[in-house]
């Protein structure tokens, strides 16, 4: 099995940086490294740090993701915001015109949308500021699958990423996963995709 990852740095694998916000500080041990551990697949990782949907369409129409011969495509974007439940953004217009290129291009491919995971509300940490948007992201994404008969995976619902386990999940900067958080965020991808591809419900 191949599946390709598409998202921003908490798919490429940024453990943020104690303190500070915007720093980079990418690692091997991403989500898509452990998942490939998990399913025993090769998983190609397509995460961009700092991406909205918009950004990511143009990296897309660009020719710097290849789709060729993959089997799953997994699509966690929202983190950066720009996206509304509610009312129509450009991002997620953008969003949009992403996975119909994807259907496009892996027209055999399995397609899920995952919900961005848990950001921080804490002001103590450097990257508090996101929730909001994340929380406007997470309802895009469920409507979203739902409205286009998409598969999902409820990222934002994964009970270990909590308030109380951002020190061990989330322990830079309260958005970007260190080691453990990575793992566990793999894991339950890994547990849905499963359930997924043996037809069953989520």
């Amino acid at each position: 099995m191949i599946i390709a990852c598409l998202g921003d740095s908490l798919t490429e694998g940024d453990y943020g940086v104690f303190g500070k916000r915007g720093i980079a500080d990418v690692k091997a041990e991403n989500y898509p490294y452990f998942l490939s551990k998990l399913l025993h697949a090769e998983v190609r990782n397509y995460g961009k740090c700092g991406y909205t949907a918009s950004n990511y369409l143009e990296y897309y129409t660009k020719g710097n993701v290849s789709l060729e011969d993959v089997d799953v495509i997994l699509v966690m974007l929202g983190t950066n915001g720009g996206h509304d439940g509610e009312a129509e953004t450009q991002a997620n217009l953008d969003y949009k015109k992403l996975i119909d290129l994807c259907k496009k291009d892996a027209p055999n491919a399995k397609i899920v949308l995952c919900t961005p995971p848990h950001a921080t509300s804490n002001p103590q940490y450097s990257n508090c500021g996101y929730e909001p948007q994340v929380r406007k992201a997470v309802d895009f994404v469920r409507k979203s699958a739902k409205d286009w008969g998409l598969d999902l995976i409820d990222v934002a619902k994964c009970p270990e990423f909590t308030d109380e386990n951002e020190p061990i999940m989330q322990p830079n900067d309260g958005l970007h996963f260190g080691k453990t958080g990575y793992s566990t965020l793999a894991r339950f991808i890994a547990d849905g995709l499963k359930a997924i591809l043996n037809g069953e419900a989520m």
